[in-house]
């Protein structure tokens, strides 16, 4: 007589030395920190380009005598 398959257990084994379900986290949490990294640069970015576009403003509306008196 052959063996026959009862039942299939799926998930994880606590008792078991796999890494898979570390695999999974590992690379769901690199997932997660590459969008967080990438959205903190493009806000910082954003920031920046405004704080720039202010100064250049401001410069502008000095005029030439603004050059004048520094030189």
């Amino acid at each position: 007589m052959k063996g026959r398959i009862l039942k299939i257990k799926t998930g994880y084994n606590p008792n078991s030395s796999s890494i898979g379900v570390d695999v999974v986290v590992f690379f769901t949490a690199g997932a997660a920190i590459m969008v967080l990294f990438n959205t903190l640069a493009a806000v910082l970015s954003a920031a920046k380009a405004q704080e720039g576009g202010r100064v250049k403003e401001s410069r502008e509306l000095s005029g030439p005598g603004h050059r004048d008196k520094q030189g």
